[in-house]
């Protein structure tokens, strides 16, 4: 049996006079992937930072790997987060003024503290796969939209999570790589990972397990 990493229930959120969640229940289990859809402003992204600890509902439960995740400390919440959850989100984080290898060596002394020979490796390895092995040396600054998601995403791989909470991950990327992201959420899928992502792109339903559609702040599944 599939274990349940993130189970919902009845959770709401407001801002001013704004009820941006309404009783939402959902769930999402190892090798599995869940689509969260909806038109913009419906309160997908929300949602994702419950999710990932980085909102707190006004109501409702949260268990995360079967324990009720509001009543986890702020420090267990941040270890959690750090070796538990990835995160391909449409804030990229990129230090501007350093290199793709500088922002990715950084990522990786944080998170894995790999040594110098092992990181250069997983840096190489996966700026091959994503085609962006001449950006090595570029500084963010200088990036695309599209190579900046690349970059999300490889810093998601590397850390290899028990859940990965992607918002609309294939924003800014061409065909080619859009393919190349699909492949890998069902890889990761294969190999035991939960997979939570929001999206607007129609690619995505042929490899979800559920699809979720929020609107009007009510929660249904397809």
């Amino acid at each position: 049996m599939k274990e349940t990493i993130i189970k919902l229930e009845k959770i709401s959120k407001s801002y001013a006079d704004k009820n941006v969640l309404k009783d939402i229940s959902m769930e999402a289990a190892a090798s599995e992937i869940v689509l969260i859809k909806g038109r913009s402003g419906a309160g997908k992204t929300t949602l994702l930072n419950i999710c990932a600890f980085l909102e707190n509902p006004d109501g409702g439960t949260y268990y995360w790997r079967g324990k009720n995740a509001l009543e986890l400390s702020a420090k267990e919440k941040r270890e959690t987060r750090k070796n538990q959850m990835g995160f391909i989100f449409q804030d990229y984080n990129l230090f501007e003024d350093l290199t793709v290898q500088e922002n990715l060596e950084i990522f990786l002394r944080y998170t894995l503290a790999p040594d110098r020979e092992k990181a250069k490796e997983m840096i190489t390895k996966n700026l091959e796969r994503f085609n962006m092995s001449d950006r090595l040396k570029t500084k963010a600054k200088f990036l695309s939209g599209g190579e900046r998601q690349r970059i999300a995403i490889i810093r998601a791989i590397m850390k290899n999570d028990a859940v990965i909470f992607a918002d609309e991950p294939s924003a800014n990327i061409d065909d080619f790589n859009r393919e190349k992201i699909i492949t890998w959420f069902t890889e990761l899928k294969n190999n035991g990972h939960a997979v939570v992502l929001v999206s607007h792109d129609n690619d995505f339903d042929k490899i979800a397990d559920r699809i979720y559609t929020l609107e009007n702040g009510e929660l249904s599944i397809s």
